[in-house]
């Protein structure tokens, strides 16, 4: 027989074989370049990596395909199947590794998306998030929590205040350590609690910027005597670890018989002060009948008073609330 005949039967019996064996092997726990047992390989934590590695020691992993998946990874605990990707784990009790349509998974690196279920738990740096599932794509460096999710961010530093955020649905994204959470979004931070659609949340920084975009930005906070600050603004970012604030567009901040509005308002909780600018800014207390009107407005909410302030220029920085990714593409 010539050589050239003898390969070619080779390879062909090769094939078959693979298929055979994919077909009466429907469970197989021989690792891959993307998954492992024994969880001793984690996925490069280097930002910027999209790759997903799943372990799942002591379950199983079945396909209907060896070579074409999907993977299928179930285990008796709740949090028992574990994936890594860049600076986010994922843990659940149930995975699915799936490539695209004839492209073999082994060879797929980059393209696949993964699917979690049976109860989700995430965590990245302080940040831990619990809901349903969970949907990552490799291609976007995405994982998307699409259904009631909790989120917990613990402070910087002992005896700071806790985070925690309550949504619709959370997208993190690998590439940075920037989460977004849309749909009836509430965020929590010791006296002070906020309301929006959309949370952008910057968690190296704990800073969250509020919008929404059927209203008003919300945020409060509950004073010793039961009544409520409240700032309202078409976007509040707020640095959380520090409890300081700017809102902008159409601002409002109401403190007892004490309103003040403007286009622009700097608030700090721990000095009890806020700075409103405007074209006018405009304070009225009810409570003597008295209107003040200026280009910069200071409101002392520990005392009930404010004041304008002769110099127009504001006091405050916008530049701490701006994104990492605001700053790095400002010319």
């Amino acid at each position: 027989m010539p050589s050239f005949m003898y390969k070619s039967v080779l390879t062909v019996l090769s094939l078959l074989s693979g298929v055979a064996l994919a077909q009466a092997t429907p469970t197989s726990k021989q690792p891959t370049p993307s998954d492992t047992q024994s969880g001793g390989a984690q996925a490069d934590t280097s930002p910027g990596e999209r790759i997903i590695t799943i372990t799942y020691d002591g379950g199983t992993r079945s396909s209907p395909d060896l070579r074409y998946g999907p993977y299928v990874y179930e285990h008796p605990k709740k949090d028992g199947v574990e994936a890594n990707v860049s600076n986010l784990a994922i843990f659940s009790q149930r995975g699915e590794l799936r490539a695209p349509k004839d492209v073999l998974i082994a060879e797929a690196e980059g393209q696949r998306e993964a699917n979690f279920t049976g109860g989700v738990r995430v965590e990245r740096g302080r940040l831990t998030a619990n809901g349903p599932a969970l949907e990552y794509s490799e291609a976007t460096g995405r994982g998307v929590m699409p259904q009631k999710t909790a989120i917990v961010v613990q402070p910087a530093e002992e005896g700071g205040d806790v985070v925690n955020i309550a949504t619709d649905t959370v997208t993190f994204d690998v590439d940075t350590d920037t989460s977004v959470s849309q749909g009836n979004v509430t965020l929590k931070n010791g006296a002070q609690d906020a309301q929006a659609d959309e949370l952008i949340f910057e968690e190296g920084r704990d800073l969250a910027v509020l919008t929404d975009q059927q209203g008003k930005a919300v945020v409060r906070r509950k004073n010793d005597d039961g009544t409520f600050l409240t700032i309202t603004a078409d976007e509040i970012r707020a640095l959380t670890d520090t409890d300081v604030l700017l809102a902008t567009g159409d601002v409002s901040i109401v403190d007892g018989d004490n309103t003040t509005t403007g286009d622009t308002l700097y608030y700090d909780d721990e000095a009890s002060r806020a700075e409103v600018i405007g074209n006018p800014a405009v304070s009225v207390d009810k409570a003597f009948g008295s209107t003040i009107r200026g280009a910069r407005i200071e409101q002392r909410t520990d005392i009930d008073a404010a004041q304008q302030l002769s110099d127009p220029t504001p006091s405050f920085d916008t530049a701490q609330f701006n994104l990492t990714s605001e700053t790095a593409s400002a010319p």
